[in-house]
C-alpha cells in the first residue's frame, strides 16, 4: 500500500503537475507585476515599458520555431525545460549587477520570451503525463491556474513589505527552483528523426501550417485568447475610474474570473469530453463577441458577475479545445512542436498587437470619457477568430476525439 502510494506521488503526471504550478506561480508574477518592476526599480516609462513586452511578443515568432527545431535534435524532452529555466536563472541574476538601460532592456526581452518559450513546453508535458494516470489532465491544469493566482498575490503582499524588488527576487527564486523541477521531471526519449540537419527540423515545424486544419486551430484559438488584452490593460481602471467601483470589489471581480477557469479545468473537463475540441473552442468564440461587448457598455455591478464567469469560456474552453486538437492531430512526438509554432506564430503575435493597440485606444478614449468603448474592438477581433472557429468547426471529426488522446 505504502509502496503504491510511493509511485502515485512520484509518477509522471504529478512531476509534471508540479512543474506546472512552479511555472505558474513564476508567471503570476511576472504578467502583473514585471512592468510595476520596470516602472518602480528601473526607471522605464510606460512606452519603454510597452515597447520591450510588443518586441518580446514579436521576437516569439522567430525564436519559438527555432527553439521548436532545436528541441527537436536532443534525446531527451527535458532539454528546452533546461535551457529556458538557464536562461531565466543567468538573466534574471545579472540583473542586480547590470545598470543601464540598454543592457536591461536587452536582458529583460531575452527574459520575456525565455519565460513564454517555456509555457507550450510545460504545457506539452503535462497534457502527455497525465493523460492515463493521476491527476487528470483537468485538476492537473486547474492547480496551475491557482498556482496563478498564489504567485500573482503572494508577489502582491511582498511588494507591500519590501518593495518592488519582491518582484526580481520572486522570478529569480522560481527560476532556480525550475533547474531542480526539470531535472526531476522523467527521462522522456525524443521521437522521430533527432538525427535530421536543423533547417530540415526547422523546415519541418513551419509545415505544419501547410494543414489548413492546424492553421484554422492556431489563429482561431490565438485571436480569441488575445481578445482578453484590452480587458487586461484597461479593466480595472475602467472599473475604479468610470463606474466608481471599489479597488476591493475590483480584485473580487478578477478573482471570479479565475475561479470561473480554475473550476471549468478541474470540475468540468471530464464532462467537455463528450464534446468535440473544435465545438470548445466554437464556444469560446462565442462567448467572446458577448462578453466584450457587453463591457462596451458599461454594464451594472451585478451584470459584472455574470460576465466574469464568462472567462471560463473566453479563455478556460478555448485554451482546452486548443490543448486537446493539438494532442490529437500531432500526438506524443510533435505536440510540444506544434504547441510552439501555435504559440510562436498565432498567440503571441496577436496579443502583442491587440496589446498595443489596446493601450492606444485606452489613452485617445479616456480622455472623453468613452473608454468601455475599446471594448468593441475585441468584438470585432472576436468576431474574426469566431468565423474561423466555425470554418474549423464544420471540419470536425463527428465522432470526436479518441479516448486514447483525451484529457
Amino acid at each position: 500500500m505504502a509502496e503504491s502510494i510511493r509511485t502515485k506521488l512520484t509518477s509522471g503526471g504529478v512531476r509534471a503537475t508540479l512543474l506546472s504550478c512552479l511555472f505558474f506561480t513564476g508567471f503570476g508574477c511576472l504578467i502583473p507585476f514585471l512592468p510595476l518592476w520596470l516602472e518602480k526599480a528601473q526607471g522605464f516609462t510606460g512606452s519603454q515599458i510597452g515597447l520591450v513586452l510588443a518586441i518580446g511578443g514579436f521576437s516569439r515568432i522567430i525564436a519559438g520555431p527555432l527553439t521548436a527545431a532545436w528541441a527537436d535534435g536532443r534525446k531527451d524532452r527535458r532539454a528546452p525545460l533546461f535551457l529556458f529555466a538557464a536562461i531565466l536563472t543567468i538573466g534574471f541574476g545579472s540583473l542586480w549587477f547590470v545598470t543601464g538601460f540598454a543592457a536591461i532592456f536587452t536582458i529583460i526581452l531575452l527574459m520575456d520570451v525565455a519565460f513564454w518559450g517555456l509555457l507550450p513546453v510545460v504545457e506539452a508535458a503535462l497534457l502527455r503525463l497525465t493523460k492515463y494516470g493521476w491527476p487528470r489532465y483537468g485538476l492537473a491544469r486547474g492547480l496551475a491556474s491557482a498556482a496563478f493566482v498564489v504567485g500573482s498575490s503572494a508577489v502582491g503582499a511582498l511588494i507591500g513589505g519590501y518593495g518592488p524588488w519582491a518582484v526580481w527576487a520572486w522570478l529569480l527564486g522560481v527560476s532556480i527552483m525550475l533547474i531542480a523541477a526539470a531535472a526531476w521531471m522523467p527521462a522522456e526519449p525524443v521521437a522521430g528523426d533527432t538525427e535530421a540537419p536543423f533547417m530540415q527540423r526547422l523546415s519541418a515545424g513551419v509545415g505544419m501550417l501547410k494543414d489548413r486544419k492546424f492553421a484554422l486551430l492556431i489563429f482561431a484559438a490565438g485571436l480569441i485568447q488575445a481578445t482578453h488584452s484590452y480587458f487586461y490593460v484597461a479593466g480595472t481602471l475602467i472599473w475604479t475610474n468610470d463606474q466608481q467601483i471599489s479597488s476591493t470589489l475590483s480584485g473580487n471581480l478578477w478573482s471570479i474570473g479565475v475561479v470561473a477557469e480554475v473550476g471549468f479545468l478541474i470540475f468540468m473537463a471530464r464532462w467537455t469530453e463528450r464534446f468535440t475540441p473544435e465545438t470548445l473552442i466554437l464556444v469560446g468564440g462565442i462567448t467572446a463577441v458577448f462578453r466584450w461587448t457587453a463591457l462596451a457598455s458599461l454594464p451594472p455591478v451585478w451584470a459584472l458577475y455574470g460576465l466574469q464567469l464568462m472567462h471560463a469560456g473566453t479563455f478556460a474552453a478555448t485554451f482546452l479545445g486548443a490543448m486537446r486538437m493539438i494532442q490529437a492531430m500531432h500526438g506524443d512526438a510533435r505536440t510540444p512542436t506544434a504547441q510552439m509554432i501555435y504559440m510562436a506564430l498565432a498567440s503571441a503575435p496577436a496579443q502583442a498587437l491587440t496589446t498595443l493597440l489596446s493601450g492606444e485606444l485606452y489613452e485617445r478614449l479616456k480622455v472623453d470619457g468613452h473608454a468601455a468603448w475599446g471594448y468593441y474592438s475585441m468584438t470585432a477581433v472576436a468576431l474574426i477568430g469566431l468565423a474561423l472557429a466555425v470554418l474549423l468547426w464544420l471540419r470536425r471529426d463527428p465522432v470526436g476525439m479518441p479516448q486514447a488522446v483525451a484529457a
